[in-house]
């Protein structure tokens, strides 16, 4: 795929460039991290949790508009540098990076700044509870809003896959399911107007790292993603 197919791609949410990206992206960036950080302050385990976060960063900021791809492969190299800054600050809450200046001449960020992959505090405490928020609600809750808001189904599509009478059924379900999540965060971001959006990215970031553990589970049991291979051989035919 190439970059411009990634980034629409992942405008639209879609998990087959997730994968994708999961699937050719994961041993590059993992490389590049440990030779960039010794192995001794930075670990397999940190690897597999930075790939993962530097993931959601590039979801925001593609989706904020922050991120046009002027050349082949600038994606990953993108990637790559979210990844590096999201290490130096792995490693400075560990406090095993003596100064910036120990890794500043391996990082080569090419006019990245740590500010365009971090948000204010306030923002991520929002972020972290509607998370833990999310997780709370009832599983048809959780998946009726992803099916909503990540795949952006629509509500008669939603309510045959859940077992519902028709499409009115499903939307007063959802009205029901964003009522208490709603409330709890105008109660944080103190403004109504906001709210939906917030808990719209929350839906995508549990969306996003659900898919990325089921990758990483497919990777570590050894299983093929045949059907992706096949889509993937057609596209190229």
């Amino acid at each position: 795929m190439t970059d411009p197919q990634l980034i629409f791609g992942i405008l639209q949410n879609d998990e087959r460039v997730w994968r994708h990206i999961c699937r050719e992206m994961k041993a590059g960036f993992a490389s590049i991290l440990g030779q960039t950080f010794s192995a001794s302050k930075i670990s397999n385990e940190d690897i597999e949790d930075l790939f993962q976060d530097s993931l959601l960063v590039l979801m925001q900021r593609i989706k904020s508009g922050d991120v046009v791809s002027s050349r082949e492969g600038a994606l990953f190299s993108y990637l790559v540098q979210i990844g590096k800054l999201t290490a130096c600050n792995l490693l400075r809450k560990k406090r095993t990076l003596v100064s910036d200046d120990a890794v500043t001449f391996s990082l080569n960020l090419h006019n990245i700044e740590e500010s365009d992959i971090s948000v204010d505090e306030k923002q991520q405490m929002q972020n972290d509870f509607l998370d833990k928020v999310l997780d709370l609600l009832p599983t048809e809750c959780r998946t009726l809003l992803k099916y909503f808001y990540w795949n952006h189904k629509p509500m008669d599509e939603i309510a045959s896959i859940l077992g519902m009478r028709n499409a009115d059924s499903a939307k007063s379900k959802k009205s029901k399911c964003m009522n208490k999540v709603k409330e709890i965060a105008t109660q944080l971001i103190e403004n109504d107007e906001f709210a939906e959006e917030a808990v719209r990215n929350a839906i995508e970031r549990a969306a996003l790292r659900e898919l990325i553990e089921e990758e990483r589970y497919n990777a570590d049991n050894g299983f093929t993603m045949a059907a992706l291979n096949i889509e993937d051989k057609e596209d190229d035919e």
